[in-house]
């Protein structure tokens, strides 16, 4: 977005608040997760097997999320002061772009990992915190269709 309003500013603040909180949940939760041993019948084991199932990686995708939140702000802050050259405005759809994808899949991949494994059924895992962070991570992406819309609209009427 290269207009500077007031309002810009404000969900840019949300945008980094709501990435520090879900960095800080999705962090406690990836270091408290006790990951368990899963019996498997199969032939490739010669019949029965034990697998160490860990985090799962959607944890460690919405933790990506949210540092991402952090490169795309930053960009956003710069963007006015480069406005003169002619790939900024690329790199700015492209940013917002990749910042909308990675917050709808991060968070429905958590959700779907919560919802349906057996990742919570311990009574050692910290499931209300990624179940926040989930929530966090959803209204993360609110904010960045906000934006992405925004900087679209700013783009395609200062290329004309």
């Amino acid at each position: 977005m290269v207009e500077s309003k007031p309002i810009n500013f404000l969900v840019a603040g949300a945008q980094l608040l709501c990435a520090i909180i879900v960095m800080g949940l999705d962090g406690y939760a990836i270091h408290v997760y006790r990951g368990h041993e899963d019996e498997v019948d199969s032939p490739v084991y010669d019949g029965d097997a034990e697998l160490y199932a860990g985090v799962p990686s959607s944890w460690g995708f919405l933790m990506f999320c949210a540092a991402w939140t952090f490169v795309v702000v930053i960009f956003r802050f710069f963007e006015p002061g480069l406005a003169s050259r002619p790939l900024v405005g690329y790199l700015g759809i492209f940013f917002e772009g990749v910042a909308v994808l990675s917050w709808f899949a991060g968070f429905i991949a958590v959700a779907v990992n919560v919802g349906s494994s057996n990742s919570c059924t311990s009574g050692h895992n910290s499931c209300a915190e990624v179940k926040a962070a989930t929530a966090f991570g959803a209204f993360e992406w609110l904010l960045f269709m906000i934006t992405a819309a925004a900087a679209a609209m700013s783009f395609s009427h200062n290329r004309k």
